[in-house]
């Protein structure tokens, strides 16, 4: 081969691969960018699949980070940050000591134990936090990684797989290097002694911050099939890696793989439920996850995921009623089951008893923005409105740019024709990305403000055609502009 042709061919595939890093940057989480220029060694590292060094040049660059930007903050987390492992102890145990139903202390306790090797440690402090916030998804990584560090794998797998089934995600990125860590120290084993059910669901975990992840998730997933390592959840690895990328039959098909090897894998019973949804199939889609309550009637999650498909597919609130009223009965601290019953009381128009019900959620668990807002709802629903806007407040100071709080507060404010007060909630809902009320549109008109009306209204008919309220006030906002212009 000619010099000429080598040198392009050379620059050809530089090109190339160039543009699939690029590509593969463009999809990434920002974490992977780190805070400083010295977060291009990690991820020079973490794009050579040295995943393991990776995580400790990002947690060089996080630490340096935590020093400048957190210097002089009281509180554990940002000595941990800032990599003072002995002053974040220190802090922490005074902040539990402080606080005994705070899980955020026990849990930074629990990542300074996994970080000094302390396994035992960590997953008696990860337990502890698990106890006081169930599921805790940064817990439960912790878990995970003291648990695949020493050796177990398959109660590793068990913890990954109750955080990998929420959509949410953890809170924490000291933890999150963690997992990157431990994944890499597991990937750098020798063939014959990998994990491959347990790197699958790592790697699973990992795509949710860089797609390329479900390559090895996949990868390593359909190597513990051949090597009969928990094949059902490997199988399940496959079938949601398939969803991901929108191949639903295949999905299906690996869902059903699962069920044959393991007919009681609840994640394969809601996953194949939930095809069978999608294809209006909803006789099948019951039954399905009926079946995963029968194999495990104590599990919260899928228990959940019966109230919502009554509830929201079928409309049958009295079995809905009947199934929250049976899990508060099997345990009275179950504080999901009594948001449950108050969520299905509330729907049934049965506002005291669901106030009652909202009321034992928040005494049985720490305070959540969604529970304020429910607890503020139905103290409207009551003429409590003093109360209701006091919840709406206390939601709004737990998570500020969530717009449900602020509709709640501009229907009370709208009841009580506080006109100013009303139009500056439901703004706040359309800057929040809550959409545009028509209602808002309404109020703009009632203290004549024709013009804001005019494009308000128009706005909402925009993205609902059909609306026809929105049909009618435009014919209100043109008419009231035209009386306008004629009287000068």
């Amino acid at each position: 081969m000619k010099p000429r042709i080598r040198t392009l061919l050379a620059v050809a595939a530089l090109v190339v691969g160039a543009l699939v890093v690029l590509e593969q940057l463009a999809r990434m989480d920002r974490r992977f960018l780190g805070h400083s220029v010295r977060s291009a060694r990690a991820l020079a590292h973490y794009l050579a699949g040295d995943y393991a060094g990776a995580a400790r040049f990002y947690r060089d660059d996080l630490h340096r980070w935590g020093r400048a930007a957190l210097a002089g903050q009281p509180g554990s987390w940002p000595a941990l940050v800032a990599g003072d492992l002995e002053r974040a102890e220190a802090e922490a145990r005074r902040e539990s000591l402080l606080a005994l139903a705070d899980p955020e202390p026990l849990l930074t306790l629990a990542e300074i134990a996994l970080i000094r090797g302390e396994s035992s440690a960590a997953l008696e402090l990860a337990a502890r936090v698990l106890a006081l916030r169930r599921d805790d998804y940064d817990a439960l990584l912790v878990t995970a990684v003291a648990h695949a560090r020493g050796g177990a794998h398959h109660t590793a797998i068990d913890a990954l797989k109750r955080a990998l089934r929420y959509d949410r995600v953890g809170q924490r990125g000291t933890v999150f290097l963690t997992v990157l860590e431990a994944t890499g120290e597991l990937d750098d084993r020798a063939a014959a002694e990998r994990p491959n059910c347990l790197l699958a669901h790592l790697h699973r975990y990992l795509r949710i911050y860089d797609p390329s992840h479900a390559r090895p998730a996949a990868r390593y997933a359909q190597r513990a099939i051949e090597h009969g390592d928990r094949v059902d959840d490997a199988h399940v690895t496959l079938a949601l890696v398939h969803l991901k990328r929108g191949r639903l039959a295949r999905a299906y098909a690996a869902f059903q793989r699962a069920l044959t090897a393991n007919p009681h894998n609840t994640a394969a019973l809601l996953g194949a439920a939930r095809y069978r949804g999608h294809r209006g199939e909803v006789t099948d889609e019951y039954r399905l996850i009926q079946t995963a309550v029968a194999v495990d009637p104590d599990d919260r999650f899928v228990v959940g995921a019966l109230h919502d498909f009554l509830v929201r597919k079928l409309g049958d609130y009295p079995q809905a009623l009947a199934l929250a009223e049976a899990a508060v009965a099997r345990d009275e601290r179950d504080a999901e089951a009594w948001w449950r019953l108050g969520h299905v009381q509330a729907r049934l128009g049965h506002h005291r008893p669901a106030l009652h019900s909202y009321q034992q959620a928040l005494a049985a668990a720490p305070r959540t923005t969604e529970l304020e807002e429910a607890i503020g709802d139905t103290l409207a629903e009551l003429g409590r409105d003093d109360e209701a806007i006091a919840a709406y407040r206390r939601a709004i100071a737990l998570d500020p740019l969530r717009p449900q709080a602020h509709v709640g507060l501009g229907l009370i404010h709208g009841r009580a024709r506080r006109w100013p007060e009303a139009i500056r909630e439901f703004e706040l809902v359309a800057r929040l990305g809550g959409g545009l009320d028509v209602g808002l549109c309404e109020m703009y008109l009632e203290t004549g403000r024709r013009d804001a009306a005019s494009r308000c209204t128009l706005a909402v008919l925009l993205s609902e055609p059909d609306n026809e309220r929105a049909r009618g006030l435009l014919l209100q906002v043109r008419a009231a502009q035209r009386s306008a212009s004629a009287d000068r």
